[in-house]
């Protein structure tokens, strides 16, 4: 041992290295005694025949209405989408009306990390599903889809907890003031498509609603990737 510490100055400056390398040596060790574990828990998975999980999109649908409890009646016009959006593979539809929003960002708490959230909103629900995405609780929107939200001043600013809003934006209403709301976003994916019809006529709009269903069905997990379909005149920053 005294031999060797005459050589001590001139390690001394590798000491980086042979650290380094010595981590190495541990992890390659760790990944030779557990990865056989780990693939052997994989087969007597395939064994078994253990169901993988699908990712489930849930859409929450929130109706208009004067009072709230009369959505079924003024949105009449959504529960056709609402039928069109069950069709799809892997896609459960809720609906409410616009005074529970809160409700929603209750069982969308109540989701499993992977699976898909999308709100879609008309007239009130619309406004409230801005209000949904700003709760202390900061609920994860994969989507957001708002047809019409009215009124204009009960609009809110949504954040990054959305991945992504499409919003229908009427430029004449002409609907006793209802109608014309503009969402507005921060650090977020918005994306604004001008319509010009009557308020009580959106939500029949099928060529709005065959828009809406196809953003559901290729909307993704928060996090990954987003694809803005670009429509000459659509679009305005969010």
């Amino acid at each position: 041992m005294h031999e060797l510490r005459s050589l001590l100055p001139y390690l001394r400056r590798y000491r980086r290295a042979y650290a380094a390398g010595l981590a190495l040596v541990v992890v390659s060790n760790g990944f030779a005694v557990l990865g056989p574990r780990f693939i052997q828990q994989g087969i007597d998975a395939l064994r078994t025949h253990a169901p993988f999980r699908k990712v489930q999109k849930h859409v929450y649908l929130l109706l208009g209405g004067l009072q709230g409890k009369d959505g079924w009646v003024t949105s009449a016009g959504m529960y056709r989408l609402r039928s069109s959006l069950a069709e799809l593979p892997d896609v459960t539809v809720t609906t409410y009306d616009w005074p529970s929003y809160k409700k929603v960002a209750a069982d969308i708490a109540l989701l499993p990390k992977d699976d898909i959230v999308v709100v879609i909103g008309y007239s009130g629900g619309g406004a409230k599903a801005t209000w949904l995405a700003n709760l202390p609780s900061k609920p994860r929107i994969d989507l957001m889809v708002l047809y019409d939200p009215s009124p204009p001043w009960g609009m809110q600013v949504i954040g990054p907890n959305v991945k992504r809003a499409l919003c229908y934006c009427n430029v004449t209403p002409v609907f006793f003031g209802l109608g014309g709301g503009v969402l507005r976003g921060r650090d977020t994916q918005v994306e604004t498509v001008k319509i010009y019809e009557q308020h009580m006529l959106v939500q029949v709009d099928q060529t709005l609603h065959q828009r809406t269903i196809e953003e559901v069905r290729k909307a993704s997990k928060f996090g990954g990737p987003v694809d803005l379909p670009r429509a000459a005149g659509s679009q305005t920053p969010g």
